[in-house]
């Protein structure tokens, strides 16, 4: 190809990733296709959920996000399938906001799906404080992060399973007196790390 100037140059039609890119590396010209580039600028998403959110004694029950906060390639499919765009290795942190109405503590369990699977080794159970009066409920946060190895377009889904149905995942309203924004009941960020 002649050299040209880049205003010469014909716009680009929709990019699928096998464009090949010159690059100079180590002082060697070199070529390397957007979607490797795309993989060295990390995909990212981070999501929320404003609503309350009741789960399942017996079986697990997918954790549901209604917001997107930020995003670059990572998405939120069906409200709970946090998808990624690239094969590689991924950072997951995520909240969730438990609260307990019974006056005895209770337990709540969280674990990951992976493509629809049980994730082995990833569950973690939370104790929820016992409700200390009317009005005022028992809460427990569960916060986690995993290193995950994921496949282009796979996704990953957060499960939960109270062990009472006196145990929902709450968000509340932003306060006027003390100050403060609304709390979400769900939050989530997935980052691509390598």
């Amino acid at each position: 190809m002649a050299d040209q100037k880049i205003s010469a140059m014909p716009s680009a039609l929709a990019l699928d990733g096998t464009e090949l890119i010159p690059l100079v590396q180590s002082g060697a010209n070199v070529k390397a296709t957007l979607a490797t580039i795309r993989a060295f600028d990390n995909a990212y998403g981070a999501f929320s959920d404003n609503t309350d959110q009741t789960g399942n004694v017996s079986s697990g029950t997918v954790v549901t996000m209604n917001t997107v906060d930020v995003a670059d390639s990572v998405t939120l499919v069906g409200g709970s399938r946090i998808t990624v765009p690239n094969t590689g290795i991924y950072n997951l942190q995520f909240s969730i906001q438990f609260k307990n109405t019974n006056n005895a503590q209770e337990d709540a369990t969280v674990w990951l799906r992976v493509g629809g699977v049980d994730l082995p080794n990833s569950a973690t159970q939370y104790t929820i404080p016992a409700r200390k009066s009317a009005g005022i409920f028992g809460y427990n946060v569960a916060a986690l992060t995993f290193m995950l190895n994921l496949n282009a377009a796979q996704y990953v889904e957060i499960v939960w399973a109270p062990m009472s149905t006196a145990v929902t995942i709450e968000a509340l309203p932003a306060s006027v007196s003390p100050v403060y924004p609304a709390i979400p009941s769900v939050v989530a960020c997935m980052l691509q790390v390598a």
